[in-house]
């Protein structure tokens, strides 16, 4: 007993306090937030693109594994060679692509749009050159354009790239 009430009084009591009018009002805006649509393509937004995953490769298979710092300094025009002697030519997806988007956001934390501001300030200076664009994101493109640059290096969905490539490193969302 507590305080003249039993156990199952006491914890009734109880219930009733928490579902209150101030609960009861915050317990209907958290079902509505839970139950709302918005709310499901939030969440489902959220786990489409943490389920992918890059790889940066080529199919020269001399080249070198990169750093991770290595293939930050080469998406941003700061270094052209690759392992003392491989000078480099990247190739970029369009800029229509969602995963050109997703790479340069989880690779360097940058935005499509931030990048091409990047890149045009680099070529108007004369430090460098934005890396070639293909026209398609297709990977049957991107394996023709690196048979065509044996220094090529690419980047794909790594679920969409072949196992006979060279992966120098792959790059995981939240990188």
């Amino acid at each position: 007993m507590i305080n003249g009430l039993n156990h199952k009084a006491f914890l009734l009591s109880l219930k009733h306090f928490f579902l209150s009018r101030l609960c009861t009002r915050r317990l209907i805006f958290l079902t509505a937030l839970i139950l709302s649509p918005s709310t499901w393509a939030l969440e489902a937004d959220t786990s489409k693109s943490s389920e992918v995953e890059f790889a940066i490769f080529s199919l020269n298979d001399d080249m070198p594994p990169l750093s991770k710092s290595k293939a930050r300094m080469l998406y941003r025009g700061k270094s052209k060679k690759v392992g003392g002697s491989f000078k480099i030519v990247l190739v970029d997806l369009p800029e229509t692509s969602m995963h050109r988007e997703e790479f340069y956001s989880m690779l360097l934390g940058k935005s499509v749009s931030q990048m091409n501001g990047y890149w045009a300030g680099l070529a108007f200076s004369g430090k460098g050159s934005p890396p070639e664009e293909l026209d398609s994101d297709d990977i049957k493109k991107i394996l023709k354009w690196l048979n065509d640059n044996p220094n090529g290096i690419a980047y794909a969905p790594i679920e969409s790239v072949p196992e006979e490539v060279n992966i120098l490193i792959t790059v995981p969302q939240g990188e």
